[in-house]
């Protein structure tokens, strides 16, 4: 016996919209000198919810999209980052994206992904902006040191500061 899923469209669109609601007022709220970890974790429980909701549900765009905003929002609840002016600006532009895009499934049309796939790709460049950007290069320089019957080798990390020209 199947069940069909499409019953529970419109209860995950409704609690999607109220989880935007949070995100959107928490994100007002913060104060980027003092940020309270309350607000950092509501805003990422309710982009969680809407990831995990659109992919039990098949909606890929919805749940592509949102996963690598959750990545950047875990981000800053480790402590791994800290959110600043521009964060908040791109994240209350991916509120919007994903309002319209429950609207368009709302509506029964098709995704339209331009906003999507645009502040995917700034999102993706802010992880890969702050992967690159790491005190210590994780890219060993491995230079091979040879004796009579054994191979050695020896690994230097280099600060990225004091060497620009590692590349990844």
């Amino acid at each position: 016996m199947s069940i069909d899923l499409s019953q529970f469209h419109q209860v995950f669109i409704e609690e999607s919209i109220e989880g935007l609601d949070a995100m959107e007022m928490a994100l007002m709220a913060l104060d980027l000198e003092r940020v309270d970890g309350e607000l950092i974790n509501t805003i990422f429980r309710a982009a969680h919810s809407i990831k995990g909701g659109g992919a039990t549900f098949g909606f890929s765009v919805l749940a592509d999209f949102t996963h690598v905003l959750e990545t950047l929002l875990d981000q800053f609840r480790s402590g791994q980052r800290r959110i600043t002016a521009e964060d908040v600006n791109l994240l209350l532009q991916a509120v919007d994206c994903m309002r319209e895009l429950l609207s368009q499934l709302k509506s029964g049309s098709n995704f339209a992904t331009a906003c999507s796939q645009t502040l995917k790709t700034q999102f993706e460049a802010v992880l890969r902006q702050d992967s690159s950007s790491a005190e210590l290069s994780a890219i060993p320089e491995a230079i091979p040191r040879e004796n009579a019957a054994e191979k050695t080798w020896q690994i230097r990390f280099y600060s990225r500061s004091r060497h620009s020209q590692i590349r990844q």
